[in-house]
């Protein structure tokens, strides 16, 4: 019997639908990565501890899929995209290592900027879509950047529509994103986003061709998710250089919520399928899984030719913020992990179906249980939902006393996609009662009574009116 298991590891131990001896796998993997820290902060222990008993067989599971995919359907080469690539490229060396997959694991340096902009053929609906993305953020300068041109530029356009040069680095209103919709609505905008595009796309092109993207061995690329868009676009980029491959490009993800294809011979593969109820929530919190694989370095803006060679341009060189937050740490445990398994067992003793629910267990109490110390640590993390990395933001901030009041009163939450559960643990007490789900739940049933009766009231005025 394995003693002195954390919450994680006797919650797989118990789990009756895992054979016994996956569970006690699972269990003294855990236990043995988590034993191997040398961490001295209480931060980075809390860091350690999860990474190695929840969060690298989340990890674990979703690379091993991917390797285990690739060798069914033939494909002898994964680009693991970053910067969610980064640690999955680490966990895959070790299993390929270890486990003697003759499949090549390359880091891909790309982006939403570096690949979306590049494939601009044309600005409709679907390209407006992304390029005005209603983030948390947006400005005019900051959708700009999402094409690569400036404001500068088009200033003439912009003051037409009454943007002036002292508001451009200013958040915009949802009434002035419909407005600056128009802007890139009107053609010498359009005509100088493509022809912009036209210059990145040669160079994107010669960045693929030199990681040996079209050499003829099959690939995949391998992204966390969620509804294909980069895909979409890097098949675009292949398709017009000639480099599309006849079987379409596979895509493995570790969830989607929509598939978005370039053509019908793509393939969009997701681990964690949400084909079951319980797995419906997971895109709800995506920032959480994007934390598991946060990268050292900033996001790929472009790429740029220097001599001989196609290097990407990164937004920075060091993700200094997520570094000095305990990165490596994360990294280091989820790396030990997979050495750990692939090293003191075999393949055989693990399959991808038992590491999905194993995946179910763990993901559930981190997302929906996670202790006081886990929401402080993992809570403080700083994130950002525009790709411009304008504001940050913690994942689990404390309630104040106006974030309260609003959510009560308007249900209106802090941001999107904060993480409930660890801002409660992180607030007052008093809060703590106040947005208890059922007084939530009450609040919310009285909003929409008084909705509806708003809305009876106004209706009944207009019949009198035309009456």
């Amino acid at each position: 019997m394995i003693t002195h298991l954390n919450r994680y590891e006797k919650l797989i131990l118990q789990d009756s639908q895992l054979p016994s001896d996956f569970r006690n796998l699972l269990a003294k993997v855990s236990k043995d990565t988590r034993l191997q820290s040398k961490e001295t902060s209480f931060d980075k222990q809390v860091i350690w501890d999860t990474t190695a008993s929840a969060i690298a067989p989340i990890l674990f599971g979703f690379v091993h899929w991917c390797l285990v995919e690739a060798k069914k359907k033939g494909i002898k080469r994964l680009y693991f995209v970053a910067r969610d690539g980064q640690i999955l490229h680490k966990i895959a060396q070790e299993i390929c290592q270890n486990w003697k997959y003759e499949i090549d694991c390359r880091y891909l340096y790309g982006s939403r900027q570096a690949w979306h902009a590049p494939a601009l053929m044309q600005v409709g609906e679907a390209e407006l879509g992304w390029i005005l993305d209603s983030t948390t953020f947006l400005s005019v300068h900051s959708v700009c950047e999402r094409v690569n041109i400036t404001p500068e530029q088009i200033e003439g356009v912009l003051e037409r529509f009454d943007f002036a040069k002292s508001n451009w680095n200013r958040n915009l209103s949802r009434n002035e994103r419909d407005q600056l919709k128009q802007v890139f609505q009107e053609p010498e905008v359009v005509e100088l986003i493509l022809a912009t595009a036209a210059t990145y796309r040669e160079k994107a092109i010669g960045y693929f061709r030199q990681e040996k993207v079209g050499d003829d061995l099959p690939f995949a690329i391998v992204d966390i998710g969620w509804v294909g868009r980069g895909q979409r676009s890097f098949s675009h980029l292949l398709k017009s250089a000639g480099l599309y491959p006849e079987s379409g490009v596979y895509g493995f993800y570790f969830a989607l919520e929509k598939q978005l294809k370039a053509l019908s011979t793509d393939h969009l593969l997701a681990f964690y399928a949400n084909d079951k109820p319980e797995r419906q929530h997971i895109s709800k919190h995506k920032h959480i899984v994007e934390l598991f694989v946060s990268a050292d370095h900033g996001g790929t803006m472009r790429y740029e030719q220097v001599g001989e060679q196609y290097i990407p341009v990164l937004r920075y060189q060091k993700n200094q913020t997520v570094i000095d937050w305990g990165l490596y740490v994360l990294q280091n445990a989820a790396v030990e992990f997979a050495r750990q398994l692939t090293t003191n067992f075999s393949e055989s003793d693990c399959s991808v179906e038992l590491f999905l629910r194993a995946t179910d267990l763990l993901i559930d109490s981190f997302i929906f249980h996670p202790s006081f110390e886990e929401s402080k640590v993992f809570g403080s993390f700083l994130i950002a939902d525009d790709q411009g990395e304008k504001v940050l933001y913690e994942l689990a901030p404390a309630y104040s006393v106006i974030n309260c009041l609003k959510l009560v009163i308007l249900g209106k939450q802090p941001f999107k996609g904060i993480w409930v559960p660890a801002s409660l643990a992180r607030s007052n007490s008093l809060f703590q009662i106040i947005l208890n789900p059922n007084i939530l739940h009450i609040t919310h049933n009285l909003r929409v009574l008084f909705g509806k009766l708003k809305s009876s009231i106004f209706l009944k005025k207009i019949s009198n009116q035309s009456s």
